[in-house]
């Protein structure tokens, strides 16, 4: 592991290499950068919570994006999804919530699924969408007690059955999300098949 002198010396010798090669390159000179490198060692959890926070949002500081949904689709964010909570449990209700994102999750992971199984059974699919509802206990732990999934397969010449299978497939064998949630929730099926 660098130590914070090794990587002070490490940035200040990358930072001078590439500020004499792009000199060189526009034949200018003088400093590339504003400011030099700094660096200052993170050691606690909260200081680091805070320091992904305040380099999340600097785009909407510094007004590069004018909202929080534009930021969640600024591409040279480090973050792919935003999550939050209502405001009675200090959240302000800017992203999804945790519970939500497990869903997504689990979505995700029985569409990879279904589409890889199409596939692998010579299936001409060309999208797959699915549709989910879910029911959560009202006491704590809110754990998901039902949750029905609805298959939107698209392809040409898809069969039917074939879609079922791969369905099948990923809920009792493949979807570990799936598969986990099952275990407090009763998880349902149905498919729909668009031809091309």
């Amino acid at each position: 592991m660098p130590t914070a002198t090794s990587l002070s010396h490490l940035m200040r010798r990358l930072l001078t290499g590439y500020a004499v090669v792009i000199n060189r390159k526009h034949s200018r000179s003088g400093h590339l950068f504003q400011n030099r490198y700094k660096s200052i060692v993170c050691e606690e959890e909260p200081y680091l919570l805070e320091l992904v926070r305040y380099i999340h949002l600097n785009p909407l500081r510094a007004g590069l994006v004018a909202d929080m949904t534009e930021l969640d689709r600024y591409p040279w964010s480090g973050h792919a999804v935003l999550m939050d909570g209502p405001p009675e449990g200090g959240g302000r209700n800017l992203g999804p919530r945790p519970m939500e994102l497990v869903l997504l999750g689990t979505g995700g992971c029985t569409t990879y699924d279904v589409i890889h199984i199409l596939k692998k059974s010579r299936q001409q699919v060309t999208d797959c969408v699915v549709e989910i509802q879910a029911e959560r206990a009202t006491e704590d732990p809110k754990v998901f007690t039902s949750i029905h999934f609805h298959f939107v397969v698209t392809g040409k010449d898809l069969k039917p059955e074939q879609v079922e299978r791969a369905i099948k497939l990923s809920a009792e064998k493949y979807c570990s999300a799936s598969i986990m949630l099952g275990k407090t929730a009763d998880i349902t099926h149905d498919f729909e098949v668009v031809q091309e």
